[in-house]
């Protein structure tokens, strides 16, 4: 059964709805799923698996949303094009956000280093000014603890980014864990497929060869 959904609200992106519809359908056991962000509101979302399953994820959809979401309807319809794998979206979507997060990290970076450019030119117009006059020493510590709090403030900004990227990467591992073992659990199941057929083949070639022999003595007899 394949189905698609749109959310629609003032806040439905850039706050990890496309990851939240993913674990959701994953917990439920759905075998497809894609999801994409459409225009400036909506979040579009494609999934397949059988009646049951797909009922109980879209129960959960119309319930549950990730914290901060400002949603103002949901629609549901069938669908009947292409969806991809589940766990193909999976890691197709993790690249993708780790590549934004990188993004983000480097773009952190570029304006650290205009913030130390900056606190340099401040410096050197601090030691300028000292040179000309020792009476705006006042100003010169409000200058320097300005610069100490935008320090710190670049420093926990590079500790959060850091923590959400430990963050991704624990549950990427883990995700790719999952993804193995489910794998193994797919291998072994064909496998025993695969004996049951072979015990089958068997069995329905020796009573062919049975036949064959009882026809030949019947043809004897006569």
């Amino acid at each position: 059964m394949r189905r698609r959904l749109v959310i629609r609200g003032n806040r439905v992106q850039d706050i990890g709805y496309r990851m939240f519809l993913l674990n959701l359908a994953s917990e439920h056991g759905l075998t497809g799923f894609q999801a994409r962000n459409v225009g400036r509101n909506s979040v579009e979302a494609v999934y397949e698996g059988d009646d049951g399953t797909v009922r109980a994820f879209e129960s959960d959809v119309r319930e549950l949303a990730p914290e901060g979401a400002d949603v103002e309807g949901i629609l549901f319809e069938d669908y009947d094009g292409p969806v991809m794998d589940i766990e193909r979206f999976r890691s197709y979507f993790t690249t993708l956000q780790l590549g934004k997060m990188i993004e983000i990290g480097l773009g952190m970076l570029q304006r650290q280093e205009l913030m130390l450019q900056k606190q340099d030119e401040t410096l050197n117009e601090l030691k300028a000014f000292r040179s000309e006059s020792g009476r705006n020493q006042q100003l010169m510590i409000q200058k320097l603890d300005a610069i100490s709090r935008k320090q710190d403030e670049t420093l926990n900004e590079l500790k959060e980014l850091k923590t959400e990227i430990r963050a991704f990467r624990e549950e990427s591992k883990h995700r790719q864990e999952l993804m193995l073992q489910k794998q193994d659990e797919t291998l072994n199941e064909l496998k025993g497929v695969r004996e049951d057929l072979k015990s089958i083949l068997n069995e329905r070639l020796a009573k062919l060869e049975r036949d064959v022999v009882m026809i030949k003595e019947r043809l004897r007899i006569e």
